[in-house]
């Protein structure tokens, strides 16, 4: 499975100066710039491919003409690598507000090729809905502003349609008139008026029904659908008469489940082997996994139908808790830049791992506009801290950090006072452009850079602006460089601010430590630009140095730097950091898996790979083709061939090369698994001189080779039949291996004499204290808990157990966690109920309760697990997390939680609503009691269970016989 990173020009200058906070060159061109491909070393670089949208491309006329003059492989500035492949498409996020997508299909495969690809994309458009009740108007925005804005809309129109308003392009592609017949390319279009919106919304859209300023669609998301499949249909067959040297994918939309499901098996039936799921960024996990399932399930019916290989793209989507949907629905790649923005787009953006993440520290530069000497205070305020966190990272004295500073910073006035009144008129500063006149002062001033990193650029700017006008014939007057110098000194007589206190503290045996005295700056500092609310955050930061923990290239250079926020050559980096995390666990949940096999002699003599493993080796073709997860190809000493590739033309089996050839390749996978039969897997690879990390196992039954993979990929790959998510079924004759997660009652068993406890007392002291105090009796949790569901619970054990089958109950109890049902406790009043959420997990983290479950849970393999919970209760396990520990081959039963139904083939929600109460003649508060009875008398009525019918039994109301209900359902 692969990993891509889309391209939006996120770039960061390789040589930056981070202790002056400059960059290397003012010319952006003169900079060496490094992609996340730069800075990593091959092996290590945590993608396998980039995504490049031809929206991105076209974002300036200058990148457009370089990239398409030299390709994306050979470009200046990208010099993306050639191992990396390149996935190209039309970037539909950027047009979504058009009627029509800007580009036609030759016009995009022609792009791909010019571009030089590895994989082009079909155009889609993505399916937004069909807006509000009348449905969805689209307006040229250009047609907009003279003599009526957007807001001079009336709310009649406003309020019927959803208004999609966008600058069109000049010229629509030529598809656009079969479509819409009135939409005419048009560079300046009349200007809208009030007379256009007057009347009622009928009569405006009828009015606007021919004209080219306007496109009116009642039902736009089928338009949408509709188009892209068209689209795709019309793409193949011109990918197919023409002689392109990339790779097709195509690219399907959909509003649900059923909709993406459907689209999918028209493109596979068009003869697509490459398919894109598009529309899902930004979307919950739980959405997602509902559509990757739908159309992983699509797609490996057509595989095993057709004895062929399909693979599937996830456009925009990369979270790490949907990994093995993923994985199990047999997508072969996807893309984010998620992981790389979250570094400078919010909170916890220095990543460690899914978990565990830090808020990087913000360290502002001045204000746009700034007053002079507000830009200095602020320049120096941002400076004393800097200095501080660099010594306490380099377990330095943070005193003598700010003494050398202020030293420095001194000097670095006085120097640039002598250095502009002998050199104002120099000949290296006539220059028109100030970047001119700021790289000669560079290159010439040795204080330059300190000036602009103690006291901001606003200063350093101000002395530039002066050096371009001054001249022997035209002077500036000497005094304004010595005002902007004498604000500059005038600040800085107030820095460093806090050092004498530090002084004495750092004298003191019993004084501040190095954290409390970085401290003393850091928590000032924040209070002053006002990020107070993250010194809590900052302490875990600075308490844990997770920076020095970190083995990538980049937290290994710059150290505590990665962990500042500050401009783009700090925040990209630790964005390039943060990535790199999310492919560590992306790599450990989805090992990069390689099957190969070697080819014969009549390799070449087949168009692709895959039909010369079909026909030359049918058996080995047949029980690998659907595997999750695994790239699968052939080799000859000319290079890997995947699947889908085109053949070599020549076939060579020489050792050195072959060896040579694959140790390249090699080197960025994990496992290899090699069909070799009947041969020594040395001479297979080309000798004994392969030298990879990569774990390499060989095999000489293709079915051995597939039943090994799906083990070593997980216990949830390798149950049952079949490896993709699909509904369990158990047998229920030999008895079921039942667990129940009851909740505790506000209804207790309390005789007069016993004492009742209270939060405070039961958080003071252990149970078994509470037990040993006198009148104090502990009674099973089975007997202590008396309310309508409990009671009815205990009913169905008891009902259940005397049938045959094993059944565990505990309890989760808010005042003493997961607890057995036998377990004694004493009466107490504590309970979740009236608690907000986070107070609901702080106190459940406190007991354990979540993770006590999980053991549970890990350690043994119930047939079914039922949740019979409330709402609190749910929060106090995160259900949704919870329910993923259950194995895929069994059954997990939660009640009014229809999201972890959609989400999970083996999970099943029932509803436990008030009208199903009344159906069931009880209050909803007893309801999941009684459907538990209900499910103990019924079982014993069917052979075989699954999901569903679980919930038929537990819903049964005696009207038909249990088999009856069930055939009808």
């Amino acid at each position: 499975m692969r990993f891509y990173v889309p391209e939006w020009d996120d770039a960061v200058d390789a040589d930056y100066d981070f202790e002056h906070d400059e960059r290397s060159d003012p010319h952006r061109q003169e900079r060496e710039l490094n992609y996340i491909w730069d800075i990593f070393e091959k092996d290590s670089t945590p993608i396998d491919g980039v995504l490049i949208s031809r929206e991105q491309v076209e974002s300036t006329t200058k990148k457009a003409d370089r990239i398409c003059e030299h390709g994306v492989y050979d470009d200046p500035i990208l010099d993306i690598p050639e191992w990396l492949p390149t996935i190209s498409d039309c970037g539909a996020w950027g047009y979504k507000s058009l009627p029509f997508p800007p580009y036609g299909n030759q016009d995009m495969l022609e792009f791909y090729e010019t571009l030089d690809v590895s994989v082009g994309v079909t155009i889609d458009h993505l399916v937004l809905g069909s807006g509000k009740e009348k449905g969805r108007l689209y307006l040229d925005e250009r047609a907009l502003g003279h003599n009526i804005r957007k807001s001079d809309i009336p709310s009649a129109v406003t309020d019927a349609v959803d208004l999609m308003i966008d600058e069109w392009p000049d010229e629509w592609p030529e598809y656009v008139e079969e479509y819409e017949p009135s939409l005419r390319s048009q560079e300046e279009p009349r200007q809208f008026t009030a007379t256009d919106f007057e009347g009622d919304v009928d009569a405006v859209l009828e009015r606007l029904e021919d004209d080219p300023r306007a496109v009116y669609r009642q039902d736009d998301k089928q338009f949408r659908y509709d188009l892209t499949l068209d689209n795709a249909a019309e793409m193949w067959d011109l990918y197919q008469a023409g002689d392109y040297p990339f790779r097709l994918m195509v690219a399907i939309q959909g509003w649900t489940v059923e909709s993406y499901a459907a689209a999918a098996e028209d493109v596979l039936n068009m003869g697509y082997d490459y398919l894109g799921i598009g529309g899902v960024a930004g979307s919950p996990v739980h959405e997602v996994r509902k559509i990757v399932k739908s159309v992983g399930k699509t797609v490996k019916d057509y595989e095993r139908t057709n004895q062929t290989r399909i693979d599937t793209h996830v456009f925009g989507f990369a979270k790490s808790d949907a990994f093995e949907t993923i994985g199990r629905s047999g997508m072969s790649s996807f893309d984010s830049a998620s992981m790389l923005r979250s570094a400078w787009t919010g909170g916890q953006n220095y990543r460690v791992d899914g978990d565990e993440r830090y808020d990087a520290i913000r360290v502002q530069y001045p204000a746009h506009g700034a007053d002079i000497s507000d830009a200095i205070e602020t320049a120096l305020r941002g400076r004393e801290t800097l200095i501080a966190l660099r010594a306490f990272a380099e377990d330095r004295s943070i005193v003598e950090a700010l003494r050398e500073w202020e030293a420095e910073a001194s000097k670095t006035l006085t120097e640039t006072i002598t250095y502009m009144r002998n050199h104002r008129h120099d000949g290296r500063f006539n220059a028109s452009r100030l970047r001119d006149v700021e790289a000669a002062l560079r290159e010439d001033f040795d204080y330059a850079s300190k000036l602009q990193a103690y006291f901001s650029d606003d200063l350093r700017s101000r002395l530039i602006k002066l050096l371009r006008g001054d001249s022997k014939e035209n002077p500036e007057p000497f005094a304004e460089y010595i005002e902007l110098l004498a604000a500059a000194r005038t600040e800085l007589n107030r820095f460093p601010r806090m050092v004498e206190i530090l002084e004495r503290e750092e004298a003191r045996a019993d004084g501040m430590d190095a954290f409390e005295r970085l401290w003393f700056i850091l928590q000032d500092y924040a209070i002053w630009i006002g990020n107070e609310d993250l010194l809590e955050a900052y302490q875990e930061l600075l308490s844990n140095r997770p920076w020095e923990d970190c083995g990538c290239p980049i937290c290994t250079e710059h150290g505590i730097e990665v962990c500042i926020f500050r401009g783009n050559d700090r925040n990209r980096r630790r964005g390039f950091h943060n990535t790199a995390k999310f492919y560590e666990e992306f790599s450990e949940a989805l090992p990069k898996t390689l099957i190969l096999t070697k080819g014969s002699a009549s390799f070449s003599n087949y168009e692709t790979t895959e039909d010369y493993l079909a026909s030359e080796q049918a058996q080995f073709w047949s029980e690998v083709h659907d595997l999750p997860v695994a790239e699968i190809g052939a080799f000859d000493a000319n290079g890997v061939h995947e699947w889908w590739a085109e053949t070599p033309r020549t076939v060579s089996f020489a050792s050195t090369k072959t060896a040579e050839t694959l140790e390249e390749y090699l080197g960025r996978y994990e496992e290899l698994y090699l069909f070799n039969p009947g041969e020594d897997t040395d001479q297979t690879l080309g000798g004994s001189t392969v030298d990879v990390d990569c774990d390499i196992q060989d095999f000489d039954d293709p079915q051995e080779l597939r039943e090994t993979l799906l083990s070593d990929l997980g216990r949830n790959y390798a149950v049952g039949a079949d490896f993709a998510p699909h509904k369990p079924v158990l047998s229920v004759d030999d008895g079921l291996d039942i667990l129940i997660i009851d909740q505790c009652s506000g209804s207790k068993y309390v005789s007069d004499s016993d004492l009742m406890f209270g939060p405070e007392e039961i958080d003071a002291s252990s149970k078994q204290e509470i037990l040993s105090r006198p009148n104090t009796n502990g009674v099973p949790a089975n007997k202590l808990y008396t309310g309508r569901q409990q009671e009815s619970i205990s009913t169905a054990v008891r009902h259940l157990r005397s049938n045959g089958h094993n059944v565990e109950r505990y309890f989760i109890s808010a005042g003493f966690g997961l607890v057995g049902e036998e377990e004694a406790l004493p009466p107490y009043e504590v309970t979740f109920s009236g608690m907000s959420v986070s107070e609901i997990r702080e106190r459940s983290a406190k007991l354990g309760i979540k993770e006590d479950l999980w053991r549970i849970l890990d350690q043994r393999e119930f047939d079914i697990v039922f949740f019979p919970l409330g709402k609190d209760y749910y929060k106090s396990i995160d259900i949704d997390t919870t329910v993923q520990r259950i194995q895929p081959d069994r059954i997990g039963v939660v009640f009014n939680r229809e999201l972890v139904d959609e989400q999970y083939e083996n999970i099943v929600s029932v509803p436990a609503r008030t009208e199903d109460a009344k159906r069931h003649e009880t209050i909803v508060i007893g309801l999941k009691g009684v459907y538990m009875e209900n499910f103990a008398r019924n079982v014993s009525d069917v052979r075989e269970l699954d999901p569903d019918s679980i919930s038929i039994l537990c819903r049964y109301v005696e009207e038909d016989s249990t088999q009856a209900a069930i055939e009808k359902f």
